[in-house]
């Protein structure tokens, strides 16, 4: 589903369940239902790594921080409170990167994340939400050992579907990637 007239959030938009059907799924990564899991199995087998690229990335176009006085991840997120008795507004598919402070592995996963503030969502630790990726990043995170072993970075899976490497951005605040085409990126 696609909600186009988000409350509070004017030109913005939510899509619902792009995800949930694999004739879908198979359409948004360019392959017939019936091939999907051998197009997922020969991603894994040869995996194409994610490229930090350098150049301005789309996703900082616009860049708010949380030092400014009118900064409010209420307001600038079309995050949606889906039933009365919701802790709040969740972004329901957040591509987290972070990086382990000891080893320096970094890895990509998904979550749903409650906004607990107008500039909380995430305990201390140097990461980036990236809000609004290809779906085949979306897909490519879902791996689990043992298919994908500790340290092994599922970026690559989407650039192996893909025929190319996700790029990655630097962040502006703090020490970490992010989803350089990303339609929102929370760094915190």
């Amino acid at each position: 589903m696609l909600f186009k007239n988000l409350k509070g959030h004017p030109g913005a938009s939510a899509a619902i369940g792009v995800l949930a059907s694999r004739e879908r799924v198979a359409r948004l990564l360019g392959c017939a239902k019936e091939d999907l899991g051998r197009l997922l199995c020969e991603s894994v087998a040869s995996p194409i790594a994610p490229v930090l690229d350098e150049s301005p990335a789309p996703c900082q176009e616009v860049v708010h921080l949380a030092s400014e006085p009118d900064f409010d991840l209420f307001r600038l997120l079309p995050a949606p409170t889906n039933t009365p008795v919701d802790a709040g507004p969740y972004i329901t598919l957040g591509m987290c990167c972070a990086t382990h402070p000891d080893t320096g592995c970094s890895d990509v996963t998904i979550h749903r994340l409650c906004i607990q503030g107008r500039d909380e969502l995430w305990r201390p630790l140097p990461i980036s939400v990236s809000i609004g990726v290809d779906p085949a990043i979306e897909i490519g995170a879902c791996f689990e050992p043992p298919t994908t072993p500790l340290g092994y970075d599922e970026l690559s899976i989407a650039g192996a579907i893909r025929g190319e490497p996700v790029r990655l951005c630097r962040c502006v605040s703090v020490a970490e990637r992010a989803i350089a085409h990303a339609e929102f990126v929370i760094e915190g």
